[in-house]
């Protein structure tokens, strides 16, 4: 949320649904939205919500935990999935 001051530990993106192949994970996913945990199950809705808009095919949000705040590392981002909600 870009108020809030508490430490982004979560990371939220809209993904392809398990059809994809590895190589569309990257081209095919929204870059997301960081979230504190205060504010992880508004992001969450959010993003289900454009997905079930603006998506033609099966998709999922896909919550990720980052500790320190959000990590990207040379040739993708570091991440430890917590979760998938289908949409």
């Amino acid at each position: 949320m870009p108020d809030c001051n508490r430490l982004s530990c979560f990371h939220v993106r809209l993904e392809a649904g398990d059809d994809r192949t590895d190589t569309d994970a990257d081209t095919d996913a929204d870059t997301g939205a960081d979230s504190c945990g205060a504010h992880l199950a508004e992001v969450v809705q959010k993003s289900a919500r454009r997905a079930r808009e603006q998506r033609r095919r099966p998709a999922q949000v896909v919550v990720y935990a980052a500790a320190g705040g959000r990590q990207v590392h040379p040739g993708g981002f570091g991440r430890l999935p917590l979760g998938a909600i289908p949409v």
